[in-house]
């Protein structure tokens, strides 16, 4: 075990569990409830499920990620139609599948990974077409439409949001053109009119609002931002101490436990725990991108660098949000906030790139 986690999948491995028994931690200390009607105990449950996920995907071989990116793509498709039928509204969005009383599934969150690893499949089987932008924006922007389409009839903000970003991260950056982005960034300004008067329900563009003032409505809409930048600050530099979270305990700010998990931890830990935190994020991204030079098959480049992606704009957002430099939107920070969903796919994502660096090696010697 120990020549394990030496190895550059073994550091990946150690720093993304380690960001999930944080997460329990934060979650353990501020329950008001015995710990098996909580929700840290529910965590532990997820994050065992999420052991076996990485054990399960460490097994394949990265012949077979590229052989299911078609499959995989249209199931995630299938499951957003299914939860527009037959799925559990909550929050003002019907983004969630019951399974049984205890568990609950929310699809959009596996249709990001399903996105990259559709986009890292045709981008690496275009051959003589690899270097047509035009066929890569249209491949791109279809494969992303799609999911993006039902995600908003949910209709689920964050999700729609991160899909975006993800989606036109990659894509831009293994077709990166001036003309092409410029066009892009004024499309995306001109939609914003009919976006705003056709495709937000009221209260998210209440949210969107009370971020950019939210002192004038301290007890509605901007009541979860400051009391987020309450407990952050409160924090200062060492932190309350772990049960000391009166923001979270006392019940002073709501999902304390989901989007707002990071204030709890800044109030519990101060500056230097949240530095902390956000360094086992830093370390997973930017280790990860260490190895795009070094492997030489467009697949798992695409992939790799999607995948990171997907971890950094989490912690981007979800950080941002707690501090009230972005709008609440209800985006998870992965692994670390209480959630099935959003943890057994950080686990997958977290899985997906120590099997590629593990392996990239065999691949640049034999193909794939």
């Amino acid at each position: 075990m120990i020549d394990y986690l030496r190895k550059p999948e073994g550091k990946i491995f150690s720093f993304g569990f380690l960001i999930m028994l944080l997460g329990l931690v934060n979650l353990f200390f501020i329950r008001n409830e015995s710990f098996f009607n909580s929700y840290s105990f529910k965590q532990l449950i997820w994050i065992i499920i999420a052991g076996l996920i990485y054990f399960i995907v460490s097994r394949f071989r990265l012949q077979t990620l590229k052989q299911i990116s078609i499959p995989f793509y249209i199931i995630t498709l299938i499951l957003l139609l299914f939860v527009l039928i037959f799925g559990d509204e909550i929050s003002g969005a019907k983004s969630w599948i019951r399974i049984g009383s205890f568990m609950s599934f929310q699809p959009s969150e596996l249709v990001k990974i399903s996105f990259i690893f559709i986009i890292a499949k045709f981008f690496s089987d275009l051959g003589v077409y690899s270097r047509s932008l035009t066929i890569k924006y249209l491949l791109g922007f279809t494969f992303f439409f799609i999911p993006f389409f039902l995600i908003m009839l949910q209709p689920d903000l964050g999700s729609g949001l991160m899909l975006l970003i993800i989606s036109l991260c990659t894509i831009i950056s293994f077709s990166y053109n001036k003309k092409v982005l410029i066009t892009l960034c004024i499309l995306i300004t001109v939609s914003g009119f009919p976006i705003w008067n056709y495709g937000l329900e009221d209260y998210q563009k209440q949210r969107i609002i009370s971020f950019m003032a939210p002192e004038k409505d301290p007890s509605g809409y901007g009541y979860n931002v400051i009391q987020s930048k309450v407990a952050v600050g409160s924090g200062e530099l060492f932190g309350k101490g772990f049960g000391n979270s009166s923001q979270g305990k006392l019940k002073f700010l709501p999902e304390k436990h989901t989007d707002f998990a990071f204030s709890v931890w800044a109030e519990q830990t101060g500056f230097f725990g949240s530095l902390l935190l956000i360094g086992l994020y830093g370390f997973i991204v930017i280790f990860s991108l260490t190895f795009l030079q070094k492997i030489k098959d467009l697949f798992l480049q695409v992939l790799l660098f999607g995948l990171s992606t997907y971890f950094f704009f989490h912690l981007l957002i979800n950080v941002s949000m707690t501090i009230g430099l972005f709008p609440v939107v209800g985006i998870p920070l992965l692994m670390f906030s209480y959630g099935g969903s959003s943890l057994m796919c950080g686990a997958l994502a977290l899985s997906l790139i120590s099997l590629i660096i593990s392996n990239y090696k065999d691949v640049n010697r034999l193909g794939l």
